[in-house]
């Protein structure tokens, strides 16, 4: 049963979807959010690639974390984001495009993000003194971090693959006839 708030009458009102709307609504809503995860790792490679001060961020990242060949390392990882991501727009090639953005999402929380999660907790009164973290809080600083989230809808793309739009399924569907 769904919900609606009819305004004419100002009542809550009781439909009933069918579970092939719902399908429909869902499909709708996964493309959607492929499409944007897609897209922000297109525009963030490029600006990694092209952008003077996106340049000096990654240049800089990846000198922290100690690369050998930093300036190559900042390339690379720049250009397959940019890629990866297209792909992953576009529908093509899906699960590996989602399943190499998790690679790169993978280094970037280990190597870079994680270290970012405070060890104490510092109290806005400073009589109550500071606290070391626990588990539960740590895990939501945890769930915080962007490359979390990224991770998560990755891995529903990689298990999904491409849904129901995409270049994947017309080329899929062409290869059929």
């Amino acid at each position: 049963m769904l919900y609606i708030f009819c305004k004419k009458d100002n009542r809550l009102k009781c439909i009933e979807m069918k579970p092939e709307s719902l399908n429909k609504a869902g499909n709708v809503f996964y493309v959607i959010c492929r499409i944007s995860i897609g897209l922000f790792f297109f525009i963030t490679g490029l600006n990694k690639l092209f952008h003077p001060v996106f340049q000096g961020y990654m240049l800089n990242t990846m000198i922290k974390i100690g690369f050998s060949d930093p300036q190559l390392m900042a390339h690379f990882v720049a250009f397959n984001e940019a890629l990866w991501g297209v792909l992953l727009l576009l529908g093509l090639l899906t699960r590996l495009s989602s399943f190499s953005l998790i690679i790169i999402m993978v280094v970037a929380l280990t190597t870079k993000d994680i270290h970012s999660i405070p060890t104490e907790l510092v109290p806005m009164d400073p009589k109550v003194g500071v606290r070391p973290m626990d588990n539960f809080t740590w895990l939501t600083y945890f769930f915080f971090l962007p490359q979390v989230l990224y991770i998560m809808l990755l891995g529903m793309f990689s298990f999904y693959g491409y849904k129901v739009f995409g270049l994947d399924y017309f080329l899929k569907k062409k290869k059929a006839y």
